[in-house]
């Protein structure tokens, strides 16, 4: 057999091998990548890791259940979220906490409810949750890092873009089938 023929046969059955176990499907508003019918978020994953290269956490107070925040803060988060929807909302974990200045964005668990990322300001009042900036729910089969930073970051563009750059979703809690 000549040398073009058989090196024509080895890329198309190559290609035939690759084709019959990708395809693509559009869904919510983007795609996703199926290998071997198995979702994949490349585009999620290729921004995650650009955040993770590219961001700055200086000034960034990061802290998993409010280890690293004065107690007083971490109760004031705790108050703020439970008296915004009673009585569910009373029985929430934090899983992680970041601070910037008045701001703070709270990673949290509950009981009866998904689990939520509730972004909060201290402001004259106390710590408030702010204008409704709440993401719950699950994000499968999206990477949910950049998903719920986009959707946080619009509904309060007036939060410093180092708290969304330093957030990643707790592995797990929002990958929830």
């Amino acid at each position: 057999m000549k040398k073009y023929v058989a090196l024509s046969l080895l890329v198309m059955t190559a290609l035939g091998v690759v084709v019959s176990h990708l395809d693509v499907q559009h869904l919510d508003d983007s795609y996703l990548l199926l290998v071997d019918a198995v979702p994949v978020d490349v585009r999620g994953h290729v921004s995650a890791a650009l955040n993770q290269a590219t961001r700055r956490c200086d000034g960034i107070t990061k802290s998993l259940s409010g280890d690293l925040l004065s107690d007083a803060k971490v109760t004031a988060v705790k108050e703020a979220i439970s008296g915004y929807s009673p009585p569910d909302s009373h029985r929430l974990k934090l899983r992680q906490l970041l601070s910037s200045g008045p701001w703070v964005l709270a990673e949290v668990e509950f009981a009866q409810l998904q689990p939520a990322v509730i972004v909060l300001e201290q402001n004259a009042n106390g710590m408030v949750v702010y204008h409704h900036s709440i993401w719950s729910g699950s994000m499968w089969p999206w990477e949910a890092g950049p998903w719920i930073r986009r959707y946080l970051r619009q509904s309060a563009p007036q939060v410093p873009s180092a708290l969304w750059a330093c957030y990643d979703p707790s592995p797990a809690l929002f990958n929830l089938r």
